[in-house]
């Protein structure tokens, strides 16, 4: 069942991707069903886990494209900086396309302080997984959620 969701969420969001840009999403498996674990865990809807899971995969890709060490001789430093910021801003779109405006709420602090920190030149680890269930069990205890 994971893997049908996981594969047919790829496709989706590989279809999303402008293919003029050349990105290619290649996400760590083991951490898509470990997200579709706290899916289940914050007790989500599973018509909203495959919505769920996209901008948790968007928001991971964009976050890793901007996680490498700015270095001046980079010859791919511009194309990772833009892979990333086209990945954030497909991360807000698709969030809000899935109606899922209370999550990005509950994300943006996260987000905010992890750009801080690599503005400082501070690379530390990133706990995407624990901001995400935090932010769904907040959104959960906001009110209900309405599906797209």
């Amino acid at each position: 069942m994971n893997d049908t969701i996981i594969r047919e969420t790829l496709e989706r969001l590989q279809a999303e991707i402008d293919p003029v840009t050349r990105i290619r999403l290649a996400p760590d498996r083991a951490a898509l069903n470990a997200a579709l674990a706290a899916f289940e865990r914050c007790a989500v809807e599973p018509l909203r886990q495959p919505g769920l899971l996209a901008v948790y995969a968007l928001l991971d890709a964009a976050l890793a494209r901007h996680a490498e060490p700015i270095r001046l001789d980079d010859p791919q430093l511009t194309r990772r900086i833009l892979d990333g910021d086209y990945l954030y801003s497909l991360y807000v779109q698709y969030a809000l396309k899935c109606r899922e405006e209370s999550l990005l709420r509950g994300l943006a602090p996260f987000v905010k302080k992890v750009q801080i920190a690599r503005a400082l030149g501070r690379s530390a680890e990133i706990a995407l997984l624990p901001a995400f269930e935090r932010a769904l069990a907040d959104a959960k205890e906001a009110g209900p959620h309405e599906p797209a």
